[in-house]
């Protein structure tokens, strides 16, 4: 979360939230007044939340963003939650789930992997979501964004509260903190209309219309791909097996293959 003087960023990684703290940065003349990137509100906020600020969050398609994720990780071998595998497997089996010259294969193995729960146990031992009941319905997507943009995650991201997919999706319609979301798809002219609507009410600059039309080009992939588009990952297999996991974010956000 990055929050300012008027409203608070709910920043989920990979759906263009690098690109929207950039224009932020030239946008505003005051520093955040408090930054966790990615991490929930609650972290910075445990006990008053948002206090009526305005609050806003970014949102990718989840085959695109699962696609994304893994190319990304390729490319920076020390995230967290992919350094976790290498250490567990070793470069040659690590290297099989991150092989950017066999990309179907091996996206195709990353992806059940990380769908699996006895994997996680075994490979990704201090992750939240290894250790989290819910990663048996769950898909990693979906509970990282219920992570970054509801209360107390922590607590509520277990069996005994979130036992299956409708209760989860009932929790989000619920509790989910954000005014507004943004999609990463057509995200420059949709944030871009925002800035200029609410440029009194969120305390952007007077030049922000002059500060988009120099710095808001259409946001870039930052994760290189061996294959065109997200599409070409997939089997029918790999498709389906994202519209169950992540059947929250395709339903709350009417997303398709």
């Amino acid at each position: 979360m990055i929050e300012y003087e008027k409203f608070i960023y709910l920043d989920m990684y990979k759906t263009g939230s690098t690109y929207v703290v950039s224009l932020l940065n030239k946008l505003m003349a005051d520093k955040p007044v408090r930054s966790f990137r990615h991490a929930p509100l609650t972290r910075g906020r445990p006990f008053f939340w948002k206090q009526g600020k305005f609050a806003f969050a970014t949102v990718r398609n989840p085959w695109d963003w699962y696609v994304s994720m893994w190319a990304y990780s390729i490319e920076q071998p020390n995230v967290l939650f992919f350094r976790d595998v290498r250490a567990a497997l070793g470069e040659d089996d690590a290297r099989k789930l991150f092989d950017a010259g066999n990309p179907k294969e091996s996206f195709a193995l990353w992806l059940k992997s990380i769908n699996d729960p006895m994997f996680l146990r075994r490979v990704m031992t201090e992750h939240p979501y290894s250790r989290s009941s819910v990663n048996k319905f769950l898909g990693f997507y979906s509970y990282r964004f219920i992570r970054v943009t509801t209360p107390h995650p922590a607590l509520f991201l277990h069996t005994w509260y979130m036992w299956n997919m409708d209760r989860a999706i009932a929790h989000q319609r619920r509790w989910a903190i954000y005014d507004r979301v943004f999609k990463s798809e057509s995200l420059t002219d949709d944030f871009s209309e925002f800035v200029i609507e609410n440029q009194a009410r969120c305390g952007f600059k007077e030049n922000a219309k002059g500060i988009l039309k120099r710095n808001a080009p259409t946001p870039k992939n930052t994760s290189a791909r061996t294959l065109k588009s997200y599409r070409e990952y997939y089997t029918d297999e790999l498709r389906d097996l994202v519209g169950k996991r992540d059947r929250l974010l395709i339903e709350l956000f009417d997303y398709q293959f």
